[in-house]
């Protein structure tokens, strides 16, 4: 009885202790627009990557684009420092009587998200996000200059299967103008596997030339976790106003390891 009843206990604290390990599930920056303020776990490697369509704006005439492979790479140096480095191609398909169609290499992106706060009561999960694009593409997508910019994110959540994420960036984006993106995501866990987001997200000029647009956007998308380590997604969106590309389609997925 005595070995019986030891163990019982062995077993109970196994499984305890095989429950306190178990990675949590993967949290990733894609498929919305909004950056998440977690980082990836320290000393843990995170791959996304996915392809967006683009129908540009009425006032642009009309044709498209495409990006792919949108490739982020992220890697938990610490609990509080996350290394991001990114590569993507993009396809310009113009009106058909401005231009051919063509593939061009873009700039490479580099990135350090910080931690600076965990969520504690109503005061959201705090990052800001370092980041910049080098001049590495090819002639006809390269800013042929580096571009730097931040981002400040805040989130809070889950509460009853529910969270919301804040960010805003402010990035340069060719001579001494700058852009300021804000963005606003809320999320739903439909179950264990499957959640959904609604978003809003726009483009506001700054140092900018009198007159220079502000296109707005509003998405939605699903994500399905396939394990604690894989996700695929989809979104779909619309520009919101003249300026702003007609609409966004997407999908992708994120692999940690």
């Amino acid at each position: 009885m005595r070995i019986h009843f030891l163990t019982a206990i062995g077993l109970v604290a196994t499984t305890g202790l095989s429950a306190q390990s178990k990675p949590a599930p993967i949290n990733t920056d894609r498929p919305d627009f909004t950056e998440s303020s977690t980082l990836v776990p320290a000393h843990r490697l995170q791959f996304e990557s996915g392809y967006t369509w683009m129908r540009a704006s009425r006032n642009s005439g009309g044709g498209g684009s495409s990006t792919w492979p949108e490739f982020l790479v992220r890697y938990g140096l610490s609990t509080r420092f996350e290394l991001r480095l990114g590569e993507s191609f993009t396809t310009i398909s113009p009106p058909t009587d401005q231009g051919s169609r063509f593939t061009a290499r873009d700039d490479l992106y580099v990135g350090l998200k910080i931690g600076l706060a965990a969520q504690q009561g109503s005061r959201p999960k705090l990052a800001i996000l370092v980041q910049a694009m080098l001049p590495t593409g090819d002639g006809r997508m390269s800013a042929h200059t580096t571009l730097p910019g931040v981002a400040f994110l805040a989130g809070w959540g889950p509460s009853r299967n529910w969270s919301l994420d804040l960010g805003v960036e402010a990035n340069r984006v060719t001579g001494d103008a700058f852009e300021l993106a804000p963005s606003a995501s809320l999320s739903h866990t439909f179950s264990g596997r499957v959640g959904g987001f609604a978003e809003l997200y726009a483009f506001v000029p700054m140092l900018s030339e009198p007159g220079a647009p502000s296109p707005q956007y509003a998405d939605v998308g699903l994500s399905l976790l396939l394990s604690n380590n894989l996700q695929i997604d989809g979104r779909i969106g619309a520009g919101l106003g003249g300026s702003a590309d007609r609409y966004v389609v997407g999908f992708g997925f994120a692999i940690r390891r």
